[in-house]
């Protein structure tokens, strides 16, 4: 792309007859190169100020620095920045309009609010679709959903009757799972709230109070926001590992396709246990292992790319196309192809909406990779360029 090239562009962007692949270009070259001087503006900043970025271009056309203020993110658009190192130059020098479209036979939508919800005596109830207001009741139990998708688990001491099951000592278990292109949350019975990503579960007792411990069991990616209750820890068991908060809120990743355990700590406390080895965490660490060690690495990390996903984007940090595609797989419910002499060390920074169809993610890649993408039924097959 030239001067007089990029020029053009501006001002079909500035006067409001640019694309959507033209609005999404420039919107990445210039978050791209805003962004490096100004690394600490977030999401949230960069969106209240797409309109006046559209009102500043409308006046100003010049190459390089063009406004003054902080870049944002259009909210018209919400579909940008997955630049990989080096993707700046790419863009003003080799992109042509042809490369901003993957090829797409068919699209595919984001994934939504859809689980499964697992009960003690065997019957399973489905989520999706259903409406706000109670959907099983049982003795005491009440299981509701609000208008935000959300259960909740109450129990009405009241109505528990000498003799009753609820009453007894045996402890029932429901488990919540999402499938691919799923994603739920719960508000278990002590008031602790559970975030379940794509492909997640967590499996948990209807009632603590039977307990000395408040312990539940996950699997995929689910965020917790624990009520503390010191006289009666809460603590997740994953893989071999358990985590105990200490008044929390901690993210756990733990998919069987990922190369690691990652627990990152977002506020209060926890304490990791593996085999013989404990470690405690601080506000925005991140405690990593792995299946066939017992150590447990303890790191500083960016608590707003790990929880990322519970707020509705995805967020890359140098982050490498395997690693996207797992997770653009398990949200889209689709199957990746590589080329057999594939090469995926490329890296790519940059946010991106989790709601937009996926072709908007593909064309953003191919904006900056050495690879084209091609989608067909529920395969999306990754091709050289």
């Amino acid at each position: 792309m030239n001067d007089q090239e990029l020029r053009d562009l501006l001002h079909k962007y500035g006067n409001d007859t640019a694309t959507d692949d033209e609005k999404s270009l420039i919107e990445s070259w210039y978050l791209h190169h805003q962004e490096s001087e100004l690394p600490d503006y977030t999401l949230d900043e960069r969106l209240q100020d797409a309109a006046a970025v559209r009102e500043n271009l409308k006046s100003q056309f010049r190459i390089g620095r063009v406004i003054s203020l902080p870049l944002r993110i259009s909210a018209a658009a919400c579909v940008l920045i997955l630049l990989s190192l080096g993707g700046f130059y790419l863009i003003r020098n080799n992109v042509t309009k042809n490369e901003l479209t993957a090829t797409t036979h068919h699209d595919i939508p984001p994934g939504q609010n859809k689980a499964v919800l697992a009960l003690a005596n065997g019957q399973k109830i489905y989520i999706t679709g259903i409406k706000k207001g109670i959907i099983y009741r049982q003795g005491a139990l009440q299981v509701t959903r609000n208008k935000n998708g959300v259960l909740a688990y109450t129990l009405n001491k009241s109505l528990i009757a000498p003799g009753n099951a609820d009453n007894q000592g045996t402890t029932r278990y429901n488990t919540l799972s999402t499938p691919r292109g799923g994603q739920s949350s719960i508000t278990l019975a002590d008031g602790t709230v559970a975030y379940l990503d794509a492909q997640s579960s967590v499996r948990f007792p209807v009632d603590f109070s039977k307990s000395k411990e408040r312990r539940v069991e996950v699997t995929g990616q689910v965020y917790f926001d624990v009520r503390h209750n010191a006289s009666k820890p809460f603590r997740v068991d994953v893989k071999g590992q358990t985590i105990e908060d200490i008044g929390t809120v901690f993210n756990i990743n733990a998919y069987d396709d990922e190369p690691a355990i990652k627990t990152t700590l977002i506020s209060g406390g926890i304490k990791i246990t593996r085999g013989n080895s404990m470690a405690t965490l601080r506000p925005g660490q991140q405690g990593i292992t792995v299946s066939d060690k017992t150590n447990i690495l303890v790191k500083e990390t960016d608590t707003e790319e790990v929880t990322a996903w519970k707020n509705g984007y995805f967020l890359f940090n140098n982050e490498k196309l395997e690693s996207i595609m797992r997770k653009i797989s398990r949200w889209y419910d689709v199957d990746i192809v590589y080329p057999q002499d594939k090469n995926t060390n490329v890296e790519y920074w940059g946010s991106i909406t989790r709601y937009d169809n996926v072709s908007k993610v593909l064309k953003m890649l191919e904006i900056t990779g050495d690879v084209k993408f091609r989608i067909e039924g529920k395969k999306i097959f990754i091709e050289k360029k």
